[in-house]
């Protein structure tokens, strides 16, 4: 079959989708793609589809939509049809999560084929071949991906023929305002990144490359193998455009701010997303868990070993940012500090086990923010950070500091050099591949972390020599967090967390302010009796009661809900608390060379 997309209006938020099928006579069903690789949920935008026509030649079908999966289509195909042409529209300008947010702005356009697909019916979809074209919004614009083989003519491309896994596996970012720079290579393969920006003084990156650069060197030496032929970031920096990051073998799916490569405190904040994508390639895409590795986008997806597939990424993503200088060690702590407490600070945890933020991720990636601490999250990814570093303490100290959790993931994930394949994994495959690199209880270590209940996270810090303490001032990086991302965070003395325009977002169960039935949605309008000027003042103001509030003065916030204003008193003496890692006096540091850049 062929696809051919026609985005010459993709700007306004349309795409022309035109598909040539060949079919024999009979009853057909066409699928919708539903569960998408790397999204861990049914998240095909199937409500974007619009104006679906069915031709046989020149005579239009009538198609009837399956009553129980709303993703299948049913039409007959007449005697002597050799092949179907579908017609229909994807509306990009409907509002969507994750990656079906992701079509385009003025100046970029983010293809994931998984849109525009309609297919037969079949069991494995690595037997479906698709050749795929593009008609591109303008002459001016040009194009990225991991497919091969583009030809070229005016605006029209045309690629080679891949499978269907291949092609939903292999994104398309164009624009008017492009950059590309190479990063090095992997056991001979190619990276490099380009960069597509909605204004062009946002691709000013030259002076961030050589930490990119830094993070393939680093990537190269912890794997030691790769497994894609070519490798290409896809990054769009844009502040029309939602953030992203959906990993790919050959390429990932990358989204920031228009000056994430422009602003040092916007690149912090955001430096473990283009590690954490790339780790992905080995963790996820190719080591990948079995109940994930489905023979179509049909089959639902499960979940439950994401706290290897997303924790130890998120593990990886964090530490691979700091060995490649995109942060410092000293906020790599703040950053484990950060975690740890919020987790702490999740009264979820009391009831619910990390095993089931993992096997409900389908449901709670889509959940809201309020009330939040107490459903739970995807703590699949920040706990499980946790985990490995405890993991990496256990084998640092069990092999007199002559193996860490690097020789695991280079034996389990790095293996020997290849291009895009899949190899499925268990949980008895990482257990045994984990003693293999250093003897250990490793059964009992994931069944009290991942599946039972565990009032506190996993402490790797003690056996490292720091631990979790709290400081009357924001650490650096949650300092720049908090203002990039324009939070306001006294969860850990009033028990708030919300937005510097002052909405609640979400309120800890048994915090002072909770116990003064502050809730979420609830606006600060005043800090006792003063209205703050701006949203940065606001957390000014929060502040300085927390301190008065040492000596006793007591803390009324005005809130205004749903119309009207009411004066709350939280009763609250303890001042301002914000989480850091400090040393433990005479303990050995080990923290510190676990994030120290590897070498040859």
């Amino acid at each position: 079959m062929s696809v051919d997309v026609d985005a010459t209006h993709a700007t306004r938020g349309l795409l022309h989708v035109h598909e040539h099928i060949a079919v024999t006579p009979g009853p057909l069903t066409l699928e919708y793609p539903r569960w998408i690789p790397g999204e861990h949920m049914p998240a095909g935008p199937l409500v974007d589809v619009a104006a679906l026509v069915i031709t046989a030649g020149t005579y239009r079908l009538r198609w009837e939509r399956d009553l129980v999966d709303l993703y299948a289509i049913h039409v007959d195909v007449p005697p002597g049809t050799p092949a179907l042409d579908v017609d229909f529209d994807f509306l990009g300008a409907a509002l969507g999560r994750y990656s079906s947010a992701r079509l385009a702005s003025a100046n970029i356009l983010v293809l994931t084929w998984h849109k525009v697909l309609f297919v037969q019916a079949v069991d494995d979809y690595r037997t479906v071949t698709i050749t795929p074209s593009i008609t591109l919004p303008g002459r001016d614009w040009q194009y990225a991906t991991a497919l091969d083989g583009g030809t070229r003519n005016g605006n029209a491309v045309t690629f080679t023929p891949v499978t269907m896994e291949t092609l939903v596996d292999s994104p398309l970012d164009a624009g008017t305002n492009v950059r590309r720079w190479p990063l090095g290579t992997i056991d001979g393969a190619p990276v490099d990144i380009a960069v597509f920006a909605d204004a062009p003084e946002d691709l000013e990156a030259d002076a961030v490359m050589p930490k990119l650069r830094n993070l393939v060197t680093q990537m190269s030496l912890l794997y030691r193998a790769r497994h894609f032929n070519h490798y290409t970031f896809l990054l769009t920096v844009s502040d029309v455009l939602p953030g992203e990051g959906v990993e790919h073998h050959q390429s990932s799916d990358d989204g920031s701010a228009a000056d994430f490569l422009t602003d040092k405190d916007k690149l912090v904040d955001d430096a473990d997303l283009l590690p954490h994508e790339f780790n992905h390639s080995w963790d996820g895409k190719y080591r990948r868990p079995a109940d994930l590795a489905t023979p179509n986008l049909r089959v639902p997806m499960k979940d439950d070993l994401l706290w290897v597939y997303e924790g130890m990424t998120q593990f990886y993503g964090n530490l691979q940012a700091t060995r490649s200088g995109l942060r410092t060690q000293q906020q790599y702590r703040d950053h484990l500090a950060m975690i740890y407490a919020v987790l702490d600070s999740t009264t979820g945890r009391n009831t619910t086990p990390l095993y089931d933020t993992a096997a409900a991720a389908s449901i709670l990636y889509g959940a809201p923010r309020e009330f939040s601490s107490e459903r739970r999250s995807v703590d699949f990814y920040s706990e499980g950070e946790l985990i490995w570093l405890e993991a990496d303490a256990i084998i640092r100290k069990a092999s007199g500091e002559r193996r860490s959790i690097d020789d695991f993931a280079r034996a389990f994930f790095g293996r020997t050099s290849t291009g895009p394949v899949v190899i499925p994994y268990t949980r008895a495959d990482v257990i045994a591949a984990l003693e293999n690199v250093q003897h250990y209880d490793w059964t009992s270590f994931f069944a009290e972390r991942v599946d039972a209940i565990a009032v506190h996270p996993p402490d790797p810090f003690t056996p490292d020599g720091w631990r979790v303490a709290f400081a009357p001032k924001p650490s650096g990086l949650e300092k720049i967090v908090n203002e990039s991302r324009k939070t306001l965070d006294v969860r850990y003395s009033l028990g708030i967390i919300g937005s510097r325009a002052g909405v609640v977002s979400d309120v800890i169960d048994g915090s002072p302010a909770q116990r003064a039935d502050v809730a979420p949605g609830d606006k600060i309008e005043a800090v006792n009796g003063r209205a703050p000027t701006d949203n940065d003042t606001l957390c000014e103001e929060i502040d300085a009661a927390l301190e008065r509030a040492q000596h006793g003065d007591p803390i009324h916030l005005l809130l205004l809900s749903g119309g009207v204003y009411r004066d709350v008193a939280i009763p609250y003496t303890g001042g301002p608390r914000y989480p850091v890692l400090e040393p433990i006096p005479g303990a050995p540091d080990r923290l510190d060379a676990v994030s120290a850049p590897l070498v040859r």
